[in-house]
């Protein structure tokens, strides 16, 4: 049986997490100003509903990593307060996968609004 309590309690330390995360890394900051965009110009556009799952998608897939990422920097940077090559080398790893992320993310964004934005400089 679900237990309500402890279901709305884990939901508030995921909200809190998410809040903590926009208020404290730059790196958020600027993916979630890229998020907004991405709605802005799927709105004004009205792409498809599977564009718009496709960017939802990419666009998330950064934001997961990112959390992933800040999660073990932090729990890293707690365990090993003094430089060492092993966590430096697993925090470059982490920062990697969210750049790859972040490309991917703007590949797909590029290739769904291209014919959009196209279109509408032909009308020009």
């Amino acid at each position: 049986m679900i237990n309500l309590y402890k279901l709305v309690k884990s939901f508030g330390h995921a909200f809190r997490g998410v809040k903590e995360l926009l208020q404290t890394e730059q790196n958020a900051k600027i993916h979630l100003l890229a998020t907004l965009l991405v709605f802005v110009f799927s709105i004004g556009f009205h792409i498809s509903r599977v564009e718009a799952s496709i960017l939802f998608i990419a666009v998330i897939m950064v934001f997961a990593l990112e959390i992933i990422n800040t999660a073990i920097e932090k729990t890293l940077d707690l365990l090993h307060p003094h430089e060492h090559e092993t966590v430096r080398r697993v925090k470059d790893a982490l920062a990697g996968s969210v750049l790859i992320a972040a490309f991917i993310a703007l590949v797909v964004a590029v290739a769904i609004f291209y014919p959009y934005v196209r279109m509408l400089v032909d009308r020009l």
